[in-house]
């Protein structure tokens, strides 16, 4: 996801780019916010605004099934440097990726 991050040298991290700053400034946008405790223990659900501008909400809601159906019963079977999940919506490819704020959608070119 690209986030800014200024760092004097590998080890400083002047600054990083929050996920309530990327939400705030459009290139996030939060979906399924009303039902985050029941789909993801409260972690936001995030996609970018290219593809949340490109699909609508029966897609979204299908690329998350399809990734909580992977996450479940697909993921524990892969050994870690495998466990990269990966669908298609409308023949264009779609990640969706965790990390410590959040699920985020996205499209491969977005990150």
């Amino acid at each position: 996801m690209r986030l800014k991050m200024i760092c004097s040298n590998m080890a400083d991290v002047i600054y990083s780019y929050t996920l309530e700053e990327a939400v705030e400034d459009g290139f996030l946008a939060e979906i399924f916010k009303d039902r985050w405790q029941e789909l993801s223990r409260g972690k936001p659900i995030v996609a970018t605004e290219h593809l949340f501008l490109s699909v609508d909400l029966a897609d979204l809601v299908e690329i998350w099934n399809r990734y909580v159906y992977w996450r479940k019963k697909i993921a524990p079977t892969l050994p870690e440097e495998r466990q990269m999940f990966a669908t298609s919506i409308n023949e264009r490819k779609i990640w969706v990726i965790e990390d410590g704020q959040a699920f985020t959608l996205l499209y491969p070119e977005d990150y």
